[in-house]
């Protein structure tokens, strides 16, 4: 299966995080140290290990945002119910940038965003 290029950075996509092995023949798998462009949401009671958000806070703070900040994807075979949900990684530091600058409707920021 070919590869597709990301929007985002015009590159391969990247996944960091539990479950990204299975997904060899989609994307690229990041070693550590390096920052991937998607990362698996975390396990209940876990926190995530790039944005350190716990599972129901990012669920919680996605659902209140409106559409084009919105930074999990949710993916699924047709025809399945289940599937997998990431968090965008440069999505998600908009989020943070614009939240901080106080540029986001219901979230008070306290910081610079740059």
């Amino acid at each position: 299966m070919k590869h597709r290029i990301s929007e985002s950075t015009g590159a391969i996509p990247t996944v960091a995080g539990a479950g990204s092995a299975g997904l060899g023949h989609l994307a690229g798998i990041v070693s550590s140290g390096t920052v991937a462009e998607f990362a698996a949401l975390p396990r209940a009671g876990e926190r995530c290990s790039v944005t350190s958000g716990s599972r129901t806070w990012l669920i919680e703070t996605n659902e209140k945002l409106p559409l084009e900040d919105k930074f999990l994807v949710r993916i699924r075979q047709r025809g399945c119910l289940r599937g997998k949900v990431f968090i965008s990684i440069p999505k998600f530091s908009k989020f943070v940038s614009k939240a901080a600058a106080g540029e986001i409707e219901g979230f008070i920021g306290e910081g610079e965003a740059k």
